[in-house]
Protein backbone atom coordinates (compact mmCIF):
# COMPACT_ATOMS: atom_id res chain seq x y z
CA UNK A 1 0.00 0.00 0.00
CA UNK A 2 1.62 3.66 -0.66
CA UNK A 3 1.47 6.26 1.40
CA UNK A 4 -1.18 8.35 -0.96
CA UNK A 5 -3.89 5.52 -0.31
CA UNK A 6 -2.93 5.39 3.63
CA UNK A 7 -3.42 8.96 4.06
CA UNK A 8 -7.06 8.50 2.26
CA UNK A 9 -7.78 6.08 4.20
CA UNK A 10 -6.82 7.42 7.32
CA UNK A 11 -8.75 10.99 6.16
CA UNK A 12 -11.90 8.94 5.67
CA UNK A 13 -11.32 7.02 8.92
CA UNK A 14 -11.37 10.41 10.65
CA UNK A 15 -14.27 12.01 8.98
CA UNK A 16 -15.95 9.16 9.41
CA UNK A 17 -15.49 9.13 13.73
CA UNK A 18 -16.07 12.92 13.87
CA UNK A 19 -19.31 12.64 12.31
CA UNK A 20 -20.22 9.71 14.61
CA UNK A 21 -19.21 11.96 17.61
CA UNK A 22 -21.09 14.88 16.02
CA UNK A 23 -24.31 12.53 15.68
CA UNK A 24 -24.06 11.18 19.15
CA UNK A 25 -23.73 14.95 20.78
CA UNK A 26 -26.94 15.93 18.54
CA UNK A 27 -28.62 12.29 19.92
CA UNK A 28 -27.53 13.87 23.68
CA UNK A 29 -28.89 17.23 23.21
CA UNK A 30 -32.27 16.04 21.64
CA UNK A 31 -32.70 13.52 24.46
CA UNK A 32 -31.68 16.24 27.30
CA UNK A 33 -34.53 18.08 25.68
CA UNK A 34 -37.37 15.59 25.63
CA UNK A 35 -36.31 14.99 29.81
CA UNK A 36 -37.33 18.15 30.61
CA UNK A 37 -41.32 18.49 30.31
CA UNK A 38 -43.01 21.74 28.96
CA UNK A 39 -44.57 23.65 31.97
CA UNK A 40 -47.73 25.56 31.12
CA UNK A 41 -47.70 29.18 31.41
CA UNK A 42 -49.23 30.17 34.94
CA UNK A 43 -51.64 32.54 35.87
CA UNK A 44 -50.71 35.77 37.42
CA UNK A 45 -47.09 35.26 36.68
CA UNK A 46 -44.93 37.68 34.11
CA UNK A 47 -45.26 36.53 30.41
CA UNK A 48 -41.68 35.79 29.33
CA UNK A 49 -40.38 38.46 27.43
CA UNK A 50 -39.83 37.89 23.68
CA UNK A 51 -40.13 39.90 20.47
CA UNK A 52 -41.98 39.73 17.63
CA UNK A 53 -41.76 40.89 13.86
CA UNK A 54 -45.34 41.95 12.67
CA UNK A 55 -46.07 39.99 9.32
CA UNK A 56 -46.85 43.38 7.83
CA UNK A 57 -43.92 45.07 8.62
CA UNK A 58 -42.54 47.43 11.02
CA UNK A 59 -40.36 47.30 13.84
CA UNK A 60 -40.22 44.50 16.23
CA UNK A 61 -41.94 44.60 19.38
CA UNK A 62 -42.61 42.70 22.82
CA UNK A 63 -46.45 40.81 22.58
CA UNK A 64 -48.24 41.18 25.80
CA UNK A 65 -45.96 43.68 26.73
CA UNK A 66 -47.66 46.03 30.11
CA UNK A 67 -49.59 48.76 28.85
CA UNK A 68 -52.62 47.19 27.21
CA UNK A 69 -54.91 43.67 27.53
CA UNK A 70 -53.87 41.47 25.16
CA UNK A 71 -54.76 38.09 23.50
CA UNK A 72 -52.38 35.68 22.32
CA UNK A 73 -53.79 32.75 19.51
CA UNK A 74 -51.24 30.48 18.60
CA UNK A 75 -52.50 28.69 15.28
CA UNK A 76 -50.70 26.31 12.69
CA UNK A 77 -50.97 26.36 9.26
CA UNK A 78 -51.08 22.64 8.82
CA UNK A 79 -53.75 22.78 11.81
CA UNK A 80 -57.86 21.54 10.79
CA UNK A 81 -59.17 22.86 13.76
CA UNK A 82 -56.57 26.37 12.98
CA UNK A 83 -58.41 26.81 10.00
CA UNK A 84 -61.83 26.29 11.06
CA UNK A 85 -61.63 29.20 13.60
CA UNK A 86 -60.07 31.74 11.25
CA UNK A 87 -63.52 32.91 9.93
CA UNK A 88 -64.82 33.57 13.56
CA UNK A 89 -61.72 35.25 14.61
CA UNK A 90 -61.37 37.38 11.78
CA UNK A 91 -64.92 38.57 12.96
CA UNK A 92 -63.44 39.19 15.79
CA UNK A 93 -60.61 41.04 15.40
CA UNK A 94 -62.32 44.39 14.84
CA UNK A 95 -64.49 44.29 18.03
CA UNK A 96 -61.27 43.35 20.17
CA UNK A 97 -59.98 46.50 18.56
CA UNK A 98 -63.11 48.61 19.57
CA UNK A 99 -62.80 47.37 23.21
CA UNK A 100 -58.90 48.79 23.84
CA UNK A 101 -57.78 44.74 23.20
CA UNK A 102 -55.01 43.83 21.08
CA UNK A 103 -54.86 40.77 19.20
CA UNK A 104 -51.76 39.18 17.79
CA UNK A 105 -51.64 35.60 15.82
CA UNK A 106 -48.19 34.52 16.80
CA UNK A 107 -46.11 32.10 14.42
CA UNK A 108 -42.98 30.61 13.67
CA UNK A 109 -43.66 29.21 10.54
CA UNK A 110 -42.41 30.73 6.91
CA UNK A 111 -44.25 34.39 6.03
CA UNK A 112 -44.82 32.08 2.93
CA UNK A 113 -47.15 29.57 4.50
CA UNK A 114 -48.72 32.13 6.58
CA UNK A 115 -49.88 34.35 3.81
CA UNK A 116 -51.19 31.57 1.98
CA UNK A 117 -52.79 30.53 5.66
CA UNK A 118 -54.36 33.61 6.71
CA UNK A 119 -57.61 34.31 3.79
CA UNK A 120 -57.74 38.27 5.17
CA UNK A 121 -55.62 41.13 4.98
CA UNK A 122 -57.27 41.82 9.07
CA UNK A 123 -55.50 38.52 9.98
CA UNK A 124 -52.30 39.44 8.15
CA UNK A 125 -52.20 42.80 9.95
CA UNK A 126 -52.80 41.21 13.17
CA UNK A 127 -50.24 38.48 12.48
CA UNK A 128 -46.66 38.58 13.66
CA UNK A 129 -43.57 35.92 13.34
CA UNK A 130 -41.46 34.61 16.24
CA UNK A 131 -38.36 32.55 16.68
CA UNK A 132 -39.11 29.08 16.97
CA UNK A 133 -37.24 29.63 20.64
CA UNK A 134 -39.43 32.73 21.81
CA UNK A 135 -42.45 30.72 20.50
CA UNK A 136 -41.76 27.76 22.57
CA UNK A 137 -41.31 29.86 25.53
CA UNK A 138 -44.90 31.95 24.73
CA UNK A 139 -46.38 28.58 24.02
CA UNK A 140 -44.40 25.55 26.12
CA UNK A 141 -46.98 22.97 25.02
CA UNK A 142 -46.58 23.59 21.53
CA UNK A 143 -50.73 23.41 21.05
CA UNK A 144 -52.71 24.88 18.57
CA UNK A 145 -55.01 26.36 18.24
CA UNK A 146 -54.62 28.03 21.92
CA UNK A 147 -54.21 31.49 23.50
CA UNK A 148 -53.14 33.02 26.27
CA UNK A 149 -54.99 36.34 28.15
CA UNK A 150 -52.43 38.92 29.36
CA UNK A 151 -53.14 41.78 31.36
CA UNK A 152 -52.71 45.39 31.50
CA UNK A 153 -49.86 44.53 33.97
CA UNK A 154 -48.36 41.82 31.42
CA UNK A 155 -48.76 38.84 33.47
CA UNK A 156 -51.09 36.12 32.27
CA UNK A 157 -54.56 35.65 33.37
CA UNK A 158 -55.68 32.81 31.40
CA UNK A 159 -54.67 30.23 28.98
CA UNK A 160 -56.43 27.39 26.83
CA UNK A 161 -57.65 26.04 23.64
CA UNK A 162 -59.72 28.47 21.66
CA UNK A 163 -63.25 27.50 22.14
CA UNK A 164 -62.79 26.75 26.05
CA UNK A 165 -64.70 28.02 28.36
CA UNK A 166 -62.66 31.09 28.99
CA UNK A 167 -62.67 32.16 25.36
CA UNK A 168 -66.34 31.57 24.95
CA UNK A 169 -66.60 34.21 27.88
CA UNK A 170 -64.17 36.28 25.89
CA UNK A 171 -66.33 35.87 22.45
CA UNK A 172 -69.56 37.29 24.78
CA UNK A 173 -68.11 39.91 26.63
CA UNK A 174 -66.88 41.32 23.09
CA UNK A 175 -70.48 40.74 21.19
CA UNK A 176 -72.59 42.66 24.72
CA UNK A 177 -69.65 45.41 24.49
CA UNK A 178 -70.95 45.64 20.61
CA UNK A 179 -74.00 45.48 20.98
CA UNK A 180 -74.51 47.89 23.88
CA UNK A 181 -72.56 49.96 22.10
CA UNK A 182 -75.24 49.54 19.10
CA UNK A 183 -77.81 50.07 20.66
CA UNK A 184 -76.45 53.59 22.63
Amino acid sequence: MDDTTLQLVLAALAFAIAGNIWLSLAVLRASRRERQPAAALVAGEPLPAVHARPMAGGARFQPGAPGQATVLLFLASRCPKCRDKLAGIDGLLPQARAAGLAVWLLSEEPVRRLRAFLPSNTLRAAAARLRLRDYRRLNPLMSSPSYVFVSHAGTVEAAGLVGDDDWLALVDQLNCDIAEERAA
